[in-house]
């Protein structure tokens, strides 16, 4: 007769079990946010290229990107960035491109330079201290029917910090003042920490946090 596994021997099991889940969930994360730092071509496009000329590309890039969307919403293609509750759902990348749209538009240059920044660095940040902390999937929890919370204390702090460094080393070429994109820095942080909800329906931080940084910097930079 087989011996019943002891307590200590259970333990032992669950705990190599959510650190393999936890590996892939990184392994996965890095791999979503290797795309994610794709964006970094709008800040650089605004540099080199101008304002007019990115509002044309990422309006183009958003074209293309609706065009793959509904294709692959109706199972034609299939795309392994894709997280597992947007299979059925518009995935963030489109949100994303949204979001890098319109703050372009609406901001000054130098603030969607940094805006953007922001939400391709600092939100890549926050999705690899989440993959490996537990509680950090709040939105997706929250679409499947969970209850509403925050990211933990140490995916909030690390995000502000890496947003905060970002801001600084940005300004070496946007100019912005301390308390500019320190302010834009908060602002991303909070985009991506809290889930915010409308209508039942979850917005998507990649098109909060741009519009929200951004929002804030206009405001700081007038003060």
């Amino acid at each position: 007769m087989l011996a019943k596994p002891t307590t200590e021997r259970i333990s032992q099991y669950e705990a190599a079990e959510n650190n393999t889940i936890r590996r892939f969930s990184l392994k996965n994360e890095v791999k979503r946010k290797s795309i994610h730092l794709a964006g970094l071509s709008v800040p650089a496009a605004i540099l080199f290229l101008g304002r007019d000329a990115t509002i044309v590309l990422v309006g183009l890039a958003f074209l293309i990107a609706l065009f793959l969307e509904r294709v692959r919403l109706h199972g034609k293609i299939s795309m392994p960035s894709v997280r597992e509750h947007e299979r059925h759902r518009v995935a963030g990348y489109i949100y994303y491109i949204l979001g890098a749209f319109l703050t372009v538009i609406l901001f000054e240059p130098m603030i969607a330079v940094t805006a953007i920044l922001l939400l391709s660095i600092g939100d890549a940040a926050s999705g690899l201290i989440g993959s490996v902390v537990r509680g950090s999937k709040v939105r997706a929890d929250l679409i499947g029917g969970g209850r509403w919370s925050p990211k933990p204390p140490l995916v909030v702090a690390g995000t502000f910090l890496v947003c905060v460094l970002v801001g600084y080393l940005a300004s070496v070429v946007t100019g912005l003042a301390l308390p500019v994109y320190l302010a834009g820095a908060l602002g991303a942080t909070l985009a991506d920490a809290i889930p915010i909800s409308f209508r039942r329906r979850v917005l998507d931080d990649n098109f909060t946090i741009p519009l929200l940084s951004g929002s804030v910097m206009a405001l700081a930079s007038m003060a």
